[in-house]
């Protein structure tokens, strides 16, 4: 489907690599060609109540360590994960639990020459993360020696959102770029860019205006993007974006 769309610039997700195993899918990008920018992590991450030597533990380093792995083999830019549940921890203890797990992973991401990084969710999404603004997501990633991906979709309502992006603009290793349609109760429904209510003209105007030089990232998925399919939503999500980069001047 890429090939045929003419994509050659993509993000890779774990949860596709794993089922065919890291030595096929590299095959399968670097035989198309592909420039891969990121790669994200474990899709179910452990929660941070957990016990750290417990087996949840381990199995979760070993998936961020499969990840930053295969994106170094890549080529690819960064990496990126959610926190993991807070499970029954304060919003503090959570992220003091949390610098501590994910800093043998920053040190091997570190060591391989990549920025590992966060995204905020949404906050349907408290399975798989305790961050849900760019307002903390930028504390805990500083805190923890971490980049961040800016998902718009998680802080596009956000107060004083031009001046967080400009404070912190040196975090920023990808912004992600999606639509989302007002009275929509699910998740994930995210909407192709310019067919919702999130002003991205003005949103990524103040990320351009702020500075920032990095990759745009469209994320598309849930019924909506599956009732239109994949090649038609891609193609017009691309289009509609790429004009808004345009004008804007990136």
């Amino acid at each position: 489907m890429w090939q045929e769309l003419g994509v050659d610039h993509v993000s890779l997700l774990l949860q596709k690599i794993d089922p065919m195993g890291a030595d096929d899918a590299r095959a399968l990008a670097t035989g198309a060609s592909l420039d891969v920018e990121t790669v994200f992590g474990p899709r179910e991450p452990a929660r941070l109540d957990v016990d750290p030597s417990s087996a949840a533990r381990a199995d979760d380093d070993a998936a961020i360590a499969r990840t930053i792995e295969f994106a170094a083999s890549v080529a690819a830019r960064s990496v990126y994960i959610c926190t993991g549940s807070a499970g029954s921890l304060s919003w503090e203890d959570a992220a003091e639990a949390f610098c501590a797990a994910i800093e043998p992973s920053r040190a091997l991401a570190q060591a391989r020459g990549l920025p590992l990084a966060l995204e905020p969710t949404n906050t349907f999404r408290g399975d798989v993360s305790f961050v849900f603004s760019l307002r903390d997501v930028v504390d805990l990633a500083r805190a923890a020696g971490l980049g961040v991906v800016l998902d718009l979709h998680a802080c596009w309502f956000e107060r004083g959102f031009a001046r967080l992006v400009r404070e912190n603009l040196d975090l920023f290793v990808l912004v992600q770029v999606s639509d989302f349609v007002l009275g929509t109760f699910d998740t994930p429904n995210r909407a192709v860019p310019g067919d919702g209510d999130v002003p991205l003209e003005r949103l990524l105007g103040i990320i351009l205006d702020a500075g920032y030089e990095g990759a745009f990232d469209l994320e598309l998925i849930g019924p909506r993007i599956d009732q239109e399919g994949y090649p038609n939503a891609i193609r017009r999500a691309a289009e509609y974006t790429g004009g808004l980069l345009q004008r804007l001047g990136a």
